[in-house]
């Protein structure tokens, strides 16, 4: 442990916090909190009672409780916990004893390069494993802005530790008391000697995490339950009911031909962002990306509620095409020609599994909905519509849809009505 020499900074301007979302919260009855025990305690059941505890929010909180009642004068305790996750930098928990609250919350890559974070004792942690105390009561404090933030708000003394994992990456846990006194020397030390138990058991929670939020990144979040659940053998898979999306630019093979690659690369993710965001809040999971193109479904669970889910499918492709028509397209192209999509709606039975070679699987959807749908898609490019709609679909809807005629489509054996909006 090591204090942190600064000069005073009682009453400087606090930098900006970066935007934390919070992902969920537990408020613990207050007869469900521990109450007596000790140091020794808490060390034990960190060693055994809290290995049950699979959910890293109520492992925390009930930690936080577990401290408290042996003697550690707690008032806020922020524990933050780094992942593999293409949005996030890591996640953090945060709880505070007069409002009885436990939050998770996202914490994002760009934190890094904030001044929040230059400028607090995270950094010394985090880069340095440097354990920071600092007495709040009294004379002056390191030269941290959170410091002269909790002293104004009557905490008496700061702790921070860090956390470090087998692979040798650092996390953290920070804690304020807010009783006269602080902590106190032999609160400090049983602390300490808490880091290396905590840390062994937050390296499996966070273990579970990364493995999840990988397979849900590259997979989506269907397949990358059923991965973790097991079900890894080639051949298995099920057949499920669900409207098939899918989605491709017009006239990307001309324009990947005249940009140079990383523009390119910046077109696709911009197209694929503006329409995973839709799909996802309405109830859609993307598949895969295919070059240019999307796969993705909405699962039909219940069929009485089929129409709705017919209609936030048809939400999420007009919310899409859309944003599509919002994106700077001198930006990002080059010219001032349109960037187009089109977009394809029909209901079936798709088989969704494992298929590919025994060293290399891969989650996907098939059958003859799927290659309708692929068709269909194909077919708007002829008609010059962005969007076009099965006349499964279309019954599935319900009224407010425009009818734009029969139409062959290859490979499909009988000609299709296919639909619009207006």
């Amino acid at each position: 442990m090591s204090q942190t020499p600064g000069e005073t900074l009682d009453s400087a301007p606090k930098p900006a916090e970066p935007r934390l979302a919070v992902v969920r919260t537990y408020d613990r009855p207050e007869p469900e909190r521990p109450t007596g025990g000790t140091m020794t305690d808490v060390e034990s059941w960190l060693g055994g009672a809290a290995r049950s505890i699979d959910d890293t929010l109520l492992l925390f909180d009930e930690l936080c409780w577990r401290l408290l009642a042996a003697g550690a004068p707690l008032g806020r305790v922020l524990l933050s916990v780094r992942t593999l996750h293409p949005q996030f930098i890591g996640f953090g928990f945060r709880w505070r004893r007069k409002a009885g609250r436990t939050e998770e919350v996202t914490v994002p890559h760009a934190i890094r390069e904030s001044d929040y974070y230059l400028a607090s004792p995270m950094r010394p942690l985090f880069e340095e494993r440097r354990a920071v105390r600092a007495k709040l009561e009294g004379g002056p404090i390191p030269n941290f802005p959170i410091l002269a933030e909790l002293k104004a708000e009557g905490f008496t003394d700061y702790f921070a530790i860090p956390i470090v994992f087998s692979e040798g990456l650092v996390h953290g846990v920070t804690l304020a008391a807010d009783q006269p006194g602080g902590f106190g020397e032999a609160n400090v030390a049983a602390i300490e000697k808490l880091a290396r138990p905590l840390a062994n058991l937050l390296e499996i929670h966070s273990l579970r995490r990364m493995t999840a939020n990988v397979l849900d990144v590259y997979l989506g979040k269907l397949a990358g339950r059923k991965v973790l659940k097991g079900e890894i053998h080639r051949g298995r898979g099920e057949s499920i009911h669900a409207i098939i999306w899918s989605s491709d630019i017009r006239g990307f093979t001309r324009m990947s031909d005249r940009l140079p690659a990383e523009r390119v690369i910046e077109i696709l993710n911009a197209v694929f962002e503006a329409q995973s965001g839709p799909i996802r809040e309405c109830g859609g999971e993307i598949l895969k990306f295919i070059g240019d193109g999307l796969l993705a479904i909405f699962p039909l669970v219940d069929i009485e509620l089929s129409r709705a889910t017919a209609r936030r499918t048809l939400d999420a492709a007009t919310r899409s095409l859309a944003n599509i028509a919002a994106l700077d397209v001198r930006r990002l192209a080059g010219d001032a020609a349109r960037l187009k999509i089109g977009v394809a709606l029909h209901p079936g039975e798709v088989y969704f599994g494992n298929i590919g070679a025994p060293e290399r699987l891969d989650f996907t959807a098939i059958g003859p909905a799927v290659n309708l749908v692929s068709r269909l898609e194909q077919l708007s490019k002829r008609l010059d519509r962005p969007l076009l709609l099965s006349d499964a679909f279309a019954r599935l809807h319900g009224p407010g849809l425009v009818s734009l005629g029969v139409h062959p489509l290859r490979g499909v054996a009988e000609p299709m009505e296919a639909f619009s909006v207006a």
